[in-house]
């Protein structure tokens, strides 16, 4: 488990693991059906932590390796996404935006 970003990696790696592909359409299908099986603490917990990866000071080539290999995501961002910290704030604000609308 990933002492830094606890929530963040059962997100990344239990939601993004090997077969995700198998069973969504898209990586935002993924991130959909989180949000929906999330409460509200866990969403912001993984808010935090993804704005707490965000914020540091890795390189690109650093954060992919992060994310690939010690958080064990098996979604291969470089595909569809610039860099990593575009989709991470894509992730972020997609829910962020899952939490506004449910709260209303």
């Amino acid at each position: 488990m990933n002492q830094d970003y606890p929530e963040l990696q059962q997100f990344l790696a239990g939601y993004f693991n090997q077969d995700w592909i198998d069973d969504h359409d898209s990586a935002n299908d993924v991130i959909n059906f989180f949000r929906s099986e999330s409460s509200d603490e866990t969403l912001t917990t993984v808010q935090l932590e993804l704005a707490k990866l965000i914020s540091t000071p890795k390189t690109e080539q650093e954060l992919q390796h992060y994310l690939l290999f010690d958080i064990g995501c098996y979604y291969y961002y470089p595909n569809e996404w610039n860099d990593g910290r575009t989709w991470l704030k894509h992730v972020a604000s997609a829910l962020k935006n899952a939490q506004i609308l449910n709260s209303r």
